[in-house]
């Protein structure tokens, strides 16, 4: 007896030591996945060029304070959020990549609370493999290097969502309001926010009344919905013309949807990263649907909340497009932290230790792979092609413009830039409403030809070259990503 005594204290110390290694070593997991995510978001801020939805940015945060307001509640309240925060940080003006890391704070941000997230759900090990995941997602890292409102949108995705679980767990008014907080906040970085709080609910499904915290929940949806009506009527009272461009659904658009998620592109290692993923995605829901057979309801509510927040927001926006088009790839980044969380928990779930280990050494080793070639890829040149304008082009040039989109791109570029102002050649715009550009560049003995996207060829185009090519001739040709400058000169 005094023996089994003695070994009591004992094997409990054993049992604190183990707990505290295993805390230090998680620590230092965590601070090793937290620098590859910062390494990999920094990397390259510099390199590429503003794309034409980054210059919008910048454009619409530096406007005047009376027409920046009212652009905001009757034109583009989309990412209003985003833009208040833009305009005091475009005071730094040291280049893009000082614009671009306001995007990168809530990148690196997000990989501690996925874990938490991830921890809560699902354990440490899910946890720290979800956070793994987030650190080098391809997804991710891109759009923590864009000027746009996305980065921001998933950070307030993964905080509500893990305050969701955690008033569901222990509810609270206190953890009740930050939870609305975060929600509401998430809104105004982007429209499709709204979606965040309604995947969370449908997710209660899997929990009985009787654990439904529902005095909690009244009041919290009471401030999501308050929080929600102005981004409700703005989204009434603005527009629809700015998603034109959003086709029907298509099972394309479906597969577009799948490697996003997994690589953010379909070029390269990404049709294979996103079968890898997908097929742990379908071992997350078998065992989902294993813990559904169980008899505690608290095996079965983490696995809802991920299952809702990856395929409610797809389904809503599906449905919604039968009358006007919103399905976009882009759009359902909020579908990111449960598709990772999937995959982890997923390749957690494998039975077979050799099977796991392969499972998540080729998913970390593709996407890392994914990640590097992300870096090389750029949508558009703008900043090589008003480089070369402002070398090469003197003021009494004339640069036309085919389309007016990039007459609004190159001169907002130019405009950001410094010293941009210089030398400016006259900017023309084929198909500007009330001008003839041909009237416009009048006399000029140099003209310089922009078509963007590069390479078109339609009937306006045409007739734009053959007029040009009747009073100049063409000296010069240079092709940037998407863009073609062409030098037209004078004949004798």
């Amino acid at each position: 007896m005094a023996a089994n005594a003695q070994q009591i204290p004992l094997q409990m110390s054993a049992e604190e030591l183990r707990a505290a290694a295993q805390r230090r070593d998680t620590r230092i997991m965590l601070w090793m996945i937290l620098a590859l995510g910062v390494w990999l978001r920094l990397r390259g801020l510099q390199a590429k060029s503003f794309w034409l939805d980054e210059i919008a940015s910048i454009v619409i945060a530096r406007m005047p304070g009376n027409s920046f307001w009212r652009h905001l509640w009757t034109e583009e309240g989309n990412m209003a959020l985003y833009y208040v925060m833009l305009r005091p940080w475009l005071e730094i003006h040291l280049g893009e990549a000082t614009v671009r890391l306001l995007s990168v704070l809530p990148g690196i941000a997000g990989i501690p609370v996925i874990y938490l997230l991830g921890r809560r759900l699902f354990g440490r090990g899910a946890g720290l493999l979800a956070a793994l995941l987030l650190a080098i997602s391809t997804c991710a890292v891109v759009y923590s290097q864009e000027a746009r409102g996305y980065s921001w949108l998933l950070l307030g995705t993964l905080v509500s969502t893990y305050l969701f679980a955690r008033l569901i767990e222990r509810p609270t008014y206190a953890m009740a309001f930050a939870y609305a907080l975060a929600a509401g906040v998430t809104f105004y970085f982007h429209y499709f926010g709204l979606l965040v709080p309604l995947a969370q609910a449908v997710a209660l499904v899997a929990l009985p009344r009787a654990r439904r915290p529902w005095k909690q929940l009244y009041v919290a949806g009471a401030m999501i919905t308050l929080l929600a009506a102005p981004v409700l009527w703005m989204i009434h009272i603005q527009p629809g013309r700015h998603l034109d461009w959003v086709s029907k659904p298509s099972l394309l658009e479906l597969y577009h949807l799948g490697v996003f998620l997994a690589a953010e592109s379909g070029k390269g290692v990404g049709p294979v990263l996103l079968v890898l993923e997908l097929a742990l995605v379908v071992v997350f829901f078998r065992a989902m649907m294993a813990a559904r057979r169980k008899v505690t309801d608290r095996d079965l509510f983490p696995y809802a909340l991920v299952a809702s927040g990856l395929l409610t927001p797809i389904v809503f926006s599906l449905l919604v497009s039968v009358v006007r088009p919103v399905f976009f790839h882009r759009f359902l980044i909020i579908c990111l932290p449960a598709w990772l969380l999937a995959v982890a928990v997923g390749a957690c779930a494998l039975s077979q230790r050799r099977w796991r280990t392969a499972a998540i050494v080729a998913v970390c080793a593709l996407s890392l792979v994914s990640t590097w070639l992300s870096y090389s890829r750029m949508r558009e040149d703008w900043r090589g092609a008003v480089n070369f304008l402002i070398d090469n082009a003197r003021s009494q040039d004339a640069v036309v413009y085919y389309r007016g989109v990039g007459l609004f791109a190159a001169e907002s570029y130019r405009d950001w830039m410094p010293g941009g102002g210089g030398n400016r050649p006259m900017a023309v715009e084929v198909g500007a409403p009330g001008v003839d550009w041909r009237t416009k560049i009048g006399s000029a003995r140099r003209v310089w030809l922009v078509e963007y996207p590069a390479n078109m060829s339609d009937d306006t185009l045409r007739t734009v070259e053959m007029e040009l090519h009747r009073r100049y001739s063409a000296v010069d040709s240079r092709a940037f990503r998407a863009i073609t400058v062409t030098e037209f000169v004078a004949k004798p």
